[in-house]
């Protein structure tokens, strides 16, 4: 029971995170009129979210490592709710980037945490795919902010929105107040020998497969968050869809990335000694479903083209998280989930301006899904770098053995 409240209270935090920085695309072109933004200020909203994020990784970790999920949880929930909300009275850029970056430094170490639980009360041969149950929230957050967003700005204008999404995350709060336990019951042995910060990041950074996989992750983000950000605008604008006609073909975006994440987590567990190779062969169909969807005209083709492109941006995840997990000691797997994911947002936080940059200069959108796809293609020769499949734990075993 105390392992079921855990992992929903994870699952629920990560929700009310996507669902407060994706409430900005879906009505990006109306509030930009309003605001008066050009296309790369516009993406900038969106960048100034994941600055925010990525400086809460690595310390986000590192705390939920020490002082477990619920504290850690609990402030992510309070501190991006409230900003979140903020958003609805901004007046101008700089007001707007602040608040957003605000949002975003709450919502930061939400990931590392409650990656923590599931590592934590999850059996090894079922880790990666309670990760894809857990990382449903995921696009179901998607989901919800492309069906939301649009109608609420429909009605009662764009601020209402953040007012909605906001609300959300602090009830989310109230709820995992009431229901996460104050103590796990959990203990992570500290291993024989040197211990500490200093010790566990220097173990980290000189661990070779775990730097390729977060260099892997940028360029794999770089993909997906560039995707989340301009595909409402492009189908908008590139294609004449309504704000709610490509609102709800982001919402089938979502589903595919909802069915996708169990199945490929499950597909992992299956074949534990492969993660690295899974992750690969869906990071390079992801790359092809990106650049069709950028070059294609007919919106008879989108409904597919958004389900598929859907699974492949965010059905990597579950599997790389796993792998990072494994990768290194079970006392340092929250510090290196939020390093990795602290690696990973920097390109979440490039490829918005990138690309918006891109139509700024040229108005192509095939340019710039075409440079956003050239990432997941990166990640997949990274990753045929790294040397090693066995999990730490394995590699523990066998050293002593030996």
């Amino acid at each position: 029971m105390t392992a079921l409240r855990i992992i929903a209270c994870g699952w629920l935090a990560f929700l009310c995170s996507f669902v407060d920085r994706l409430s900005w695309p879906p009505i990006m072109p109306m509030a930009a009129v309003e605001l008066r933004l050009t296309a790369a200020e516009a993406g900038g909203f969106m960048s100034a979210f994941f600055f925010g994020y990525l400086l809460t990784q690595l310390p986000g970790g590192i705390l939920a490592d020490r002082w477990g999920t619920r504290k850690v949880l609990l402030v992510s929930l309070f501190v991006m709710g409230l900003f979140t909300m903020g958003l609805a009275v901004t007046a101008g850029f700089w007001q707007g980037v602040v608040l957003r970056f605000l949002a975003g430094f709450g919502s930061g170490a939400v990931l590392a945490a409650a990656v923590k639980g599931v590592y934590d009360h999850v059996a090894a041969r079922r880790r990666a795919m309670a990760m894809g149950f857990f990382m449903t929230s995921a696009p179901l957050g998607l989901l919800l902010a492309n069906l939301l967003s649009p109608l609420v700005a429909a009605q009662y204008g764009w601020r209402s929105s953040f007012l909605l999404a906001g609300s959300m995350t602090l009830a989310a709060f109230g709820l995992a107040w009431m229901i996460l336990p104050r103590r796990t019951g959990l203990r992570i042995v500290p291993a024989a020998g040197k211990t500490g910060i200093k010790f566990e990041l220097k173990e980290i950074i000189t661990n070779r497969d775990l730097m390729l996989t977060a260099a892997a992750g940028f360029f794999a983000m770089w993909g997906t968050w560039g995707t989340l950000t301009w595909a409402n605008a492009y189908m908008h604008q590139g294609l004449g869809l309504s704000l709610k006609e490509s609102g709800r073909t982001m919402a089938l975006f979502g589903i595919g990335a909802l069915i996708g994440q169990p199945i490929v987590g499950w597909l992992s567990d299956r074949f534990r000694q492969r993660r690295r190779q899974t992750s690969m062969v869906f990071l390079a169909l992801f790359a092809g479903l990106l650049w069709l969807f950028g070059k294609n005209q007919d919106v008879q083709n989108l409904a597919v083209l958004a389900t598929l492109l859907g699974a492949g941006a965010f059905v990597f995840g579950p599997v790389l998280n796993t792998f990072i997990s494994e990768l290194v000691a079970p006392r340092s797997v929250a510090t290196a989930v939020g390093f990795c994911n602290g690696v990973w947002q920097v390109g979440s936080l490039i490829s918005p301006v990138t690309a918006g940059l891109i139509l700024d200069r040229t108005g192509s959108y095939v340019y710039a899904f075409s440079i956003l796809a050239a990432g997941p293609l990166v990640a997949v020769g990274l990753l045929a770098f790294v040397r090693s499949d066995r999990t730490a734990v394995e590699r523990a075993v066998t050293k002593t053995r030996t």
